[in-house]
């Protein structure tokens, strides 16, 4: 859940209006510059209803930081939840993630920034640890699904997790610096294919200096 679970309808309301709040801040002013004052203000609550909510800013960037990432998972799992074959989810899957990134600029920067904000500063560490691991729970059920159907995988899922992840994180930042371009475009389409691939391990032994 990306907000507390002890609220009332009224106060879950008010804390998914604080967390909307303090992605728009993020994005806008980066992490450095987030302070409980200039989110309260933008959410047109009171500063001291924050803490109530989010017990302290470190609390709050992490339900922040889960709170955005949940919201494109969402989008992926409803996508593709009547779907059974591993390239119809693939396709389907990175369409709703890469529609839900580049629809919402905000949450984008948001996102890139922590994940680059928490390398030199620790204080961060445990909302982008939120963001990430909210990632890899659905890669994980992603590919138990693939293989409880009788699926294979070319390579360890651990190692799909880490290149699927960095490769789109790559993809996220190109779009964000330069817009849709040929060569991202390119480079999307190479992921998509290399997905496939890694869901089939026939298709890659069949390659040259396939494994």
């Amino acid at each position: 859940m990306s907000t507390p679970t002890h609220l009332t309808r009224k106060g879950a309301r008010r804390a998914e209006e604080i967390l909307e709040a303090t992605v728009r801040c993020l994005a806008r002013d980066g992490y450095a510059a987030i302070s409980l004052q200039r989110v309260a203000e933008e959410a047109g609550v009171p500063k001291r209803a924050i803490p109530y909510y989010f017990a302290s800013r470190d609390g709050l960037l992490t339900h922040a930081a889960e709170h955005l990432i949940s919201r494109l998972v969402d989008q992926i799992l409803q996508a593709v939840a009547a779907l059974e074959d591993a390239e119809s989810i693939i396709d389907v899957g990175f369409e709703a993630f890469w529609a839900g990134l580049t629809h919402d600029r905000a949450l984008l920067v948001a996102w890139l920034g922590l994940q680059t904000e928490a390398i030199t500063n620790r204080s961060l560490a445990p909302a982008a640890a939120t963001a990430t691991d909210r990632l890899r729970r659905m890669f994980d059920g992603l590919v138990a699904g693939h293989l409880a159907r009788g699926g294979q995988l070319a390579y360890p899922a651990q190692t799909i997790q880490v290149t699927t992840l960095a490769w789109v994180q790559g993809l996220a930042l190109e779009w964000a610096s330069n817009g849709t371009t040929p060569g991202l475009e390119d480079s999307i389409a190479v992921l998509r294919t290399w997905l496939k691939t890694a869901a089939h391990p026939d298709m890659v032994r069949s390659e040259p200096g396939g494994v």
